[in-house]
Parts: C-alpha cells; sequence; structure tokens
C-alpha cells in the first residue's frame, strides 16, 4: 500500500471509532435495555446489528458517490492539470471543514437547550443526533431502534471512499473494512461497558466536539494528500 492509502485507512478507522463513540450511536439501546430489561448478549446483537446497518448504508452511498462522482473529478483534473490524488484531497478539506463546523454548531444548539438522551415512563427514547429519530412518536421497538440508529449514513467516509477509490481497490477494500470494524466493535464494546458498569455514560466530550474532532482529522489527511502531490 502507498503512503497516501495507510493515510486513508488510518482515517476511515479513527473517524469510525470518534463518529461511534458519539452517544446517539450507542446510548439509545443502554436506556432501552434498562427499560425493557434485555440481557447483555440481546443488547449486544441489537447495537452490532445498527452498526452492521450503519455501515452497510454508508458503504452505499460512498459507492453511489464514486459512481457520480469519478467522471466528474477526472474532467476536472483534465481542466486544471492538477492529478485526481490533489483533488480528492481538496475533496476531503473542504467536506471535513464543512460537515465538522456545521455539526458542531447544531450541537451546540442542542446542548444549550439542554436536550439530554432520557427515557420517559411509556420507554419512548429521547436522544439528539439522528434526526429519523424524531419521525419516531409513540415507543420505540427494538426493531424500529436499530433502523433509526442505523439507517443514516456516515457522511464523513464517503469523501474518505472517494479518495480511495483514486489510489485503488485496495485501498477502497482496506478503508471500507476498517471503517466497518471499528464502528461496530466500538459501538458494541462502549454499549456492553455502559449495561455491566449499571450506570449512564454519556461522554458529553464526544456528544459536543466528536463530529468536528473527526471533521478536522479528514481535512488533515486531505491536506497531507495535496502536499504529497504538490
Amino acid at each position: 500500500m502507498t503512503r497516501t492509502a495507510i493515510l486513508l485507512f488510518l482515517s476511515s478507522c479513527s473517524t469510525a471509532i470518534i463518529h461511534a463513540l458519539i452517544p446517539d450511536h450507542w446510548l439509545p439501546f443502554v436506556l432501552m435495555s434498562r427499560v425493557e430489561r434485555w440481557s447483555e448478549r440481546r443488547v449486544a446483537a441489537l447495537t452490532g446489528l445498527a452498526g452492521l446497518l450503519h455501515v452497510l448504508v454508508t458503504m452505499l452511498a460512498g459507492g453511489l458517490t464514486i459512481l457520480v462522482g469519478s467522471a466528474t473529478v477526472e474532467r476536472l483534473a483534465a481542466r486544471t492539470g492538477q492529478s485526481l490524488e490533489f483533488l480528492g484531497g481538496l475533496l476531503l478539506v473542504i467536506f471535513g471543514l464543512s460537515y465538522g463546523f456545521w455539526r458542531h454548531r447544531r450541537e451546540a444548539r442542542v446542548h444549550a437547550r439542554d436536550d439530554r438522551p432520557t427515557v420517559d415512563p411509556s420507554g419512548h427514547v429521547h436522544a439528539h443526533g439522528h434526526l429519523l429519530e424524531r419521525w419516531f412518536h409513540g415507543a420505540l421497538t427494538a426493531g424500529a431502534l436499530v433502523l433509526v440508529i442505523g439507517i443514516s449514513p456516515c457522511a464523513l467516509l464517503v469523501p474518505i471512499l472517494f479518495a480511495a477509490s483514486v489510489e485503488g481497490s485496495g485501498a477502497l477494500l482496506a478503508s471500507a473494512v476498517g471503517f466497518g470494524l471499528c464502528t461496530v466493535g466500538t459501538m458494541v464494546g462502549v454499549t456492553v461497558f455502559a449495561v455491566r458498569g449499571m450506570r449512564r455514560i454519556d461522554l458529553p466530550f464526544f456528544a459536543r466536539y466528536g463530529d468536528l474532532i473527526s471533521g478536522a482529522l479528514v481535512s488533515a489527511i486531505g491536506l497531507l494528500m495535496m502536499l504529497h502531490e504538490a
């Protein structure tokens, strides 16, 4: 693997871990497990299933982006005289900064309203983060919770996959597998730890700054790619 491919692989893994530590990826399972008295095995399986769905949806979004955007980037490279790797790095810089600051401002507004994850007497999980959760007005079932958490893709990985596709199929496969393993492993690990500890773990730092850190990391990788090609 090239140095750029290794950087993209490490970026996908670290982005997956930081992103998965954000409480809206696992805290609802911890809260629901206590309300519904789920076994540790069941809550781990449900969390893992949500993580797997999350990964698959993200891969689909990345694949569609590669199919749609490859020709456009190639034409842009021909017009500007820049390499595909340079443009891929520029994409990471722009997307990482934009996404990180946008999500950080959004989460800051949520925290200003003190909108923390809770479970009401009916068993309805309230957690900020995935907007799809607001579509469910009644008590969430196990299947609905898996769908809510899993169906929203990790937008930060999409440009990483696109940049990895420029490096070749090996870099693309490594980035995809690294993201998948780290996402599912982190979600299940933190959930099981929280359930075993019999206490709520909010990880407020990651709730507030996780997306900002991930965006900055993606931008930094993109900048390194640009400097390497320059």
